[in-house]
This record gives structure tokens, sequence and C-alpha cells, in this order.
């Protein structure tokens, strides 16, 4: 079988448009403290686990792709 029949052409990179932008003044920037932004990053990266693990394919589904044959 010809692979490149099956391959499909690519979407155009959208272009970045001045009204995605948004004026955000410095006062409006909360601040935090080291302890607090650890604590946010930790977070983040426990949800980013947490649905990394539950998009995973199950074991079932992942023992059948190893033996279509």
């Amino acid at each position: 079988m010809n692979r490149n029949r099956m391959n499909l052409p690519r979407p155009a990179a959208p272009e970045i448009s001045p009204a995605a932008f948004v004026m955000y003044p410095v006062m409006c920037v909360p601040l935090f403290s080291a302890a607090q932004a650890l604590w946010i990053e930790s977070l983040y990266r426990q949800a980013l686990e947490n649905a990394r693990e539950i998009a995973r394919p199950s074991l079932p589904e992942r023992d059948l792709l190893g033996v279509w044959n």
C-alpha cells in the first residue's frame, strides 16, 4: 500500500492578530511570594500529571494494541 496516499495536508498556522493582546497595567499584577509561586507551580504539575494519567489508554487497550495480528 502506498503510504503517501494516506497523508493529509497540514493546516496552515494561525496568524497572530493584534486584537489577541490586551493592555494590562502593572498595578493589577498580583505579587506572589516565593512560597506561593512554588505552591502554584506544584498545583499545576499535579494537575498535569493527573490529566496525563487519565488520558493514557487503559491496560486492556494497551494489551489489545500489541496483539492485533
